[in-house]
Parts: structure tokens; C-alpha cells; sequence
């Protein structure tokens, strides 16, 4: 299922108020993810519990490998260098990804989200029980 995107955004305080929105819409910081230009990856990972993947290494990021795999394990920004490929793993066909994948390494910003991973949202519930309610908590 293809996430939603929204923007592309011109800046980083656009970016973290439309998070800030979802999170407030009850979408949890793991089905949302920031694309950024290593220039604002930083910025965006201190400002959001989402996760952000970045085109390039911010030179502060810039370290031994043990620094990299910390800042990975204690939710530090992702990096890649096929954008286009990590867009379509969002969903998102090879023609809108490398639209995307152009503006985000110009310096915009992107925001998706998988709208099936709302709080909330019990995908047992969709299960057909014929009529039967279903009690979890005596067994």
C-alpha cells in the first residue's frame, strides 16, 4: 500500500508542523518518515521523533563508524544514496519517486506516512468474527 506524501516543503519549520499535525492525528513516530537534504537532517532529527532519512552525510555527522551505528540504534538519521529506490519502497511509482528524489536533493523536504499505522486502528478489528464479539481479556 502506497504511503501519503506530503509536500515537497521549503523549510524545516513547515516540515516539523506537518508531523507535528500527524502525530496529533494519531499516526505514530514510526509510520512517519522525513526525506531531507543532509544540510537539514539534523535539524529535523532533533525537532521530531519520526524517522528521517537524509541524501548525504551532514558534516557534523561526519565520524567513526561506532558514531554512525549509535546514532542509528538510538534513532539517529538513516542515509542513502538511491533516494529514488527508498521513495518507491514508500509506494510511490519510479516516475513520482525520482520527481521527489530531484527536489529533495535541491534542498526541499518530504514527509510521508503509512495511513494503515494510525493508534487506534486494530487491524483485528477488520477480521469477520460472524457476529461473535470477541472478549480479550477473559480466557
Amino acid at each position: 500500500m502506497a504511503e501519503e506524501v506530503y509536500g515537497p516543503f521549503a523549510s524545516v519549520e513547515e516540515t516539523v508542523k506537518t508531523v507535528d499535525v500527524l502525530e496529533l492525528e494519531g499516526y505514530g513516530n514510526s509510520s512517519i518518515t522525513i526525506f531531507s537534504h543532509g544540510e537539514y537532517a539534523d535539524d529535523i532529527n532533533n525537532r521530531t521523533d519520526a524517522s528521517v532519512t537524509s541524501t548525504e552525510t551532514s558534516q557534523k555527522r561526519e565520524g567513526t563508524i561506532r558514531d554512525k551505528i549509535s546514532a542509528i540504534i538510538f534513532n539517529g538519521v538513516e542515509e542513502t544514496t538511491n533516494l529514488t529506490e527508498q521513495l518507491q519502497e514508500k509506494g510511490l511509482s519510479e516516475k513520482q519517486a525520482a520527481k521527489y528524489a530531484e527536489e529533495i536533493k535541491s534542498g526541499q523536504l518530504l514527509v510521508t506516512v503509512s495511513k494503515g499505522l494510525k493508534m487506534g486502528n486494530d487491524a483485528a478489528e477488520d477480521l469477520d468474527t460472524f457476529g461473535e464479539r470477541v472478549n480479550h481479556m477473559n480466557h
